[in-house]
């Protein structure tokens, strides 16, 4: 068809345009850096309106309330890590020479950890005791 609009979709840091058309423009990424002076200039901001005409201190309290708030919220988005940095535990922390178990096998043959299960337990894991009563070293009593 001669003349068809047709949009081709962009995808600006993630973000297409076919789902936001205002992606380019650059909307859908503020920023740490404007978002830390924008909340440092407000702080001062409501800080500063405590020199004023007024009397009673509701308006002071408010004031110092709202300003502290906005900050505590500044400081925990300045020092939350940024991008590769990772707070959890993963398999690239183990020690040189960890090898991890198999915990599919040791479950599939109720050895290990799996073998001091209570009948309980293994019926929470959807484990059958009577069908793996065979693999199951049972203390005597």
């Amino acid at each position: 068809m001669a003349g068809s609009h047709h949009i081709a979709p962009e995808v600006h840091n993630g973000v297409s345009t076919l789902d936001e058309p205002s992606a380019a423009w650059g909307w859908h990424d503020i920023g740490r850096n404007a978002t830390q002076i924008a909340g440092w200039i407000s702080v001062l901001f409501l800080l500063a309106y405590n020199f004023g005409n007024h009397k009673g201190h509701v308006e002071t309290i408010f004031l110092f309330t709202f300003a502290a708030l906005i900050a505590v919220g500044l400081l925990i988005q300045l020092f939350q890590p940024k991008g590769s940095q990772v707070r959890t535990l993963t398999a690239h922390n183990q020690p040189v020479g960890y090898k991890e178990k198999d915990w599919d096998y040791l479950q599939a043959t109720c050895t290990g950890p799996y073998a001091e299960l209570s009948d309980s337990q293994l019926r929470a894991l959807n484990i059958e005791p009577s069908r793996v009563a065979h693999l199951r070293s049972l203390p005597q009593k």
